[in-house]
């Protein structure tokens, strides 16, 4: 086996691995990165993307899928694998996928054509999110994808007792520990608090999905006589979560039958916390409602990665938004716990003292 990363070295910012093995050849998922004018797609080579018999996607977001239309449009066809709610979530319709749930359940070994032998558990980064390992030949490999041990909502299943001669572990916050859980809640939840009291209304623009649902259930245990509004996408993944149920924490489906979220009134403004599903204040309707809600003195608060250039960055620049971070990454000693908890013979662990320091790496 052989490792290539392919794309943005020594960064989680545009995932995509290929990977060469003896009888079968696979890419791990194809990363978009629009920051990057002029070279948004992973610096894979039209043999690679032609050789691959497989395209292993760990989840839907735009750095794990994105370039997605490219390969097609470079003669990528191979099987694409991923689960039911990745495979939905996406903005292309796929041919013939191969469906996780339907080939085996988590921690179960299968075999695909070619006799690549995988094993896949649910990471807790969204609805449909999962890590994976591969065996071929008597060589191994693990990708965590972006495996989150501490998910308040998504259900995940740990990352313990795996083995791989080569593991690729997520750990996007690196060396900067920062607030815990409990201290970035705490922050969100005095400003908002301060804000509200004021009569502010707050704004939270968060990604389709993920990160929104588990501050949204803490800011309802916070603040339970506030009106929770959210924008029509927000609430069709509510309701697809109630109907997922494999995808929720056990512990937290009654959590989510509580909640009552409100749609976003189009001719007035109401006190309350506002949930948009636009992270980076892409469309203009966003644009729209934050300006109404500062209009009225509200509040607009970023909780992740806010892009160079995005809209989201001019107005965080501007003075017209702040950012109070909600993790969903692992640090390094988050990483280095699950590496203690399983037998990986070495680790490449982007944004930390286990970067990679090379493009391909032998197994």
């Amino acid at each position: 086996m052989k490792l290539y990363l392919t794309g943005k070295p020594c960064t989680q910012e545009r995932h995509c691995y290929f990977v060469q093995g003896k009888n079968v050849s696979f890419i791990v998922d194809c990363g978009f990165q629009r920051r990057y004018a002029g070279d948004e797609v992973p610096h894979l080579t039209e043999e690679q993307i032609r050789s691959a018999s497989y395209l292993f996607l760990t989840h839907s977001h735009e750095n794990q899928s994105g370039a997605l239309p490219y390969l097609f449009a470079n003669g990528f066809n191979g099987r694409v694998v991923l689960t039911t709610e990745t495979a939905r979530q996406l903005l292309i319709p796929l041919d013939n996928p191969l469906v996780l749930e339907a080939l085996s359940v988590p921690y179960e070994p299968f075999t695909l054509p070619g006799g690549l032998q995988i094993i896949w558990g649910r990471s807790g980064h969204c609805s449909g999110s999962v890590w994976f390992r591969f065996e071929e030949n008597g060589r191994s490999i693990f990708f965590s994808g972006d495996y989150y041990g501490r998910a308040r909502v998504h259900a995940y299943d740990p990352i313990i007792d795996q083995r791989a001669d080569l593991a690729v572990l997520d750990c996007d916050y690196g060396l900067d520990i920062g607030n815990s859980r409990e201290e970035q809640i705490a922050q969100l939840a005095e400003v908002i608090s301060d804000a509200l009291s004021d009569g502010r209304p707050i704004l939270l623009p968060v990604p389709k999905f993920g990160r929104g649902i588990g501050i949204m259930t803490y800011l309802c245990e916070h603040f339970p006589h506030t009106d929770i509004f959210a924008d029509t996408h927000f609430i069709t993944e509510l309701g697809h979560l109630d109907a997922s149920a494999f995808w929720v924490r056990s512990d937290f489906q009654d959590v989510l039958d509580a909640v009552y979220v409100r749609t976003i009134p189009e001719d007035f403004i109401a006190l309350g916390i506002y949930f948009i599903s636009d992270p980076q204040m892409d469309n203009p309707e966003s644009r729209q409602l934050a300006a109404r809600l500062m209009e009225c003195g509200g509040r607009v608060i970023f909780t992740g990665t806010v892009e160079p250039n995005s809209r989201a960055s001019l107005m965080l620049h501007a003075g017209q938004a702040m950012l109070i971070r909600y993790g969903v990454h692992c640090t390094q000693e988050d990483m280095l716990k699950i590496a203690s908890q399983n037998t990986f013979h070495r680790i490449i662990a982007y944004n930390s003292d286990y970067a990679p320091d090379k493009p391909v790496y032998d197994i």
